[in-house]
């Protein structure tokens, strides 16, 4: 929405991405928002699918996913959760409700059963929480990752007082920042040919702090490479049961499933490139089994 102020007689548009100055004038400061936008555009995403997102009420600043999809790696994740349990009970019976479905995609792409149901279930606990996150929002606010304000916010929260080794620790924040806003970019470039492509309405697109969205939480880059339609209904939505099992089962055989188990865990991992997230989802697949 575009509001105006009055200056001198003339009206004179200002848009919300701008902040007015704290003294009430009409000076304008660039937003986070516009300045992800300009670094994006550098990074060759298109101009009008950034100001269509920048003129998307639902597109925010959010400073938090700068901070997690930098110092994600500082904290060793706990996946234990996922296969307790109340984990496989859930699970159990999510296959016995989606059997028919679940054969279909062994059948189509030779991954048992129980990896995809464990996958769905480590992912978004079988579709019921999918994140809410602006998925756009997400990739707009890690272009801001290599600024220096948030490098030194980053090194912060990772040194939490100590100042061992700091010089070194910016060293490597700088370099995940580096290559975090490379990463998002790159997704960014894959919502605009998703948009393009009608295929999803990327402006209402939510998820996770990754960016990642639906029952099989895809990047919008896995998306692309190997979502598929798994109930022939012409469409590739993944927060339909049947279309997010069977991209499930597509990205493991596509990334190297197969019989042997360094195949096995080789391709969960480029899912998740956690060995935790390996261990808990071959070791939810065997519970199930």
């Amino acid at each position: 929405m575009m509001v105006t102020t009055i200056i001198v007689g003339a009206v004179v548009p200002l848009s919300p991405l701008n902040i007015k100055a704290g003294d009430g004038s009409a000076t304008t400061k660039e937003s986070p928002l516009r300045r992800a936008a300009d670094i994006a555009r550098q990074h060759g995403v298109d101009s009008m699918f950034l100001e269509s997102l920048l003129e998307n009420s639902n597109t925010t600043f959010v400073e938090s996913a700068v901070k997690i999809n930098v110092t994600n790696y500082a904290s060793s994740p706990d996946y234990s959760h996922n296969h307790n349990a109340r984990s496989v009970l859930m699970v159990k019976k999510f296959m016995d409700d989606h059997d028919s479905l679940l054969s279909s995609v062994t059948t189509a792409t030779g991954v048992p059963a129980e990896v995809v149901a464990a996958i769905l279930w480590v992912e978004s606990k079988c579709g019921t929480i999918l994140g809410k996150y602006h998925v756009p929002s997400v990739y707009l606010s890690v272009a801001l990752a290599a600024e220096t304000e948030h490098i030194d916010r980053n090194i912060e929260a990772v040194a939490k007082g100590d100042t061992t080794n700091v010089d070194a620790l910016r060293d490597n924040i700088t370099k995940r920042a580096t290559k975090k806003v490379t990463w998002a970019m790159a997704q960014l470039r894959a919502l605009d040919t998703m948009q393009r492509r009608g295929t999803i309405n990327v402006l209402n697109l939510y998820g996770s702090w990754a960016g990642a969205f639906g029952w099989s939480q895809f990047l919008p880059s896995s998306y692309l490479s190997w979502a598929v339609d798994g109930n022939a209904d012409g469409e590739i939505d993944l927060y339909s049961v049947a279309d997010a099992a069977h991209s499930v089962g597509n990205y493991l055989r596509s990334n190297g499933w197969s019989d042997a188990d360094s195949s096995q865990r080789a391709a969960v991992h480029h899912y998740n490139n956690s060995t935790a997230y390996v261990d808990a989802v071959l070791t939810l697949a065997k519970k199930v089994r």
